[in-house]
């Protein structure tokens, strides 16, 4: 039988098999002992299999048709054969490209989603090492404010990464990572944390820069809660004129939705 079956396969890969003996192949290939040598065919023999009761085979329809009109001998049934076995070729190698281009475009896609889960986790871990406070005295302000940058390009960002933006807005000494800090936290304004964050840093900032960029920021995302805190800014005669000023435009805007 192994003889048989490996004649039969060269015999099919010619393209010069009878019905009967591509049934033989089939019913082979079915079987669960297959010879580790012949393993490599059983994939292409068991996807007619499968496909059988979604679809009708080429033998299907040649059998079919054979019951309905008996060939006649001779060169036309000859022809006839080839032009199925061209057909059942063509067939095969279509399917064969298909399968191969949609498991190609899965595992890019999951290589793809890999490749940026790693990437992005290697820049949360950057982010939280220039930041955090231990390390403050022992990074340079470049380095924090590249840091800040980063999470520009980050997708998903957790809370730890949001309350290191709002501690170096608080506390961190330059005032350069202070502004970057500030802008960047405009991204997560709709998270209740940040939010009621960037509303109390405006009682702890004293630099006019600091407290424009709030402003904006606050009037930006549309947070009411600084109506109060713009307002103590516009009274209080210490706080620069041109923050005042920004404070009143701030009220007017956060205001005027509600008029």
């Amino acid at each position: 039988m192994k003889l048989d079956i490996e004649l039969l396969l060269d015999k099919y890969y010619e393209g010069e098999t009878s019905v009967e003996e591509e049934k033989e192949l089939k019913r082979f290939f079915q079987n669960e002992d297959i010879p580790d040598h012949l393993k490599s065919h059983a994939a292409q023999f068991g996807y007619f299999v499968e496909a059988r009761n979604e679809f009708p085979s080429l033998l299907f329809h040649s059998d079919l048709a054979a019951k309905l009109d008996p060939p006649k001998q001779g060169p036309v049934r000859a022809f006839g054969s080839w032009l199925i076995r061209i057909a059942a070729g063509f067939t095969l190698l279509i399917i064969g490209f298909i399968g191969g281009w949609m498991f190609q475009d899965r595992s890019d896609q999951a290589g793809n989603a890999l490749f940026k889960n790693s990437k992005e986790a290697a820049s949360q871990n950057e982010i939280k090492n220039a930041l955090a406070f231990e390390k403050m005295s022992s990074t340079s302000a470049s380095e924090r404010i590249q840091a800040v940058n980063q999470s520009y390009e980050l997708s998903d960002v957790d809370k730890d990464i949001t309350q290191l933006l709002i501690n170096t807005l608080n506390f961190d000494p330059n005032i350069n990572v202070r502004l970057a800090a500030c802008q960047a936290l405009q991204r997560f304004g709709n998270e209740p944390n940040v939010s009621e964050a960037l509303v109390q840093s405006l009682a702890i900032q004293t630099d006019p820069n600091i407290q424009i960029s709030l402003i904006e920021v606050l009037v930006s995302i549309k947070e009411k809660r600084a109506v109060a805190p713009f307002q103590q800014l516009v009274r209080d005669q210490e706080v620069m004129e041109v923050v005042r000023l920004k404070a009143e435009e701030g009220v007017n805007q956060l205001t005027a939705a509600d008029a």
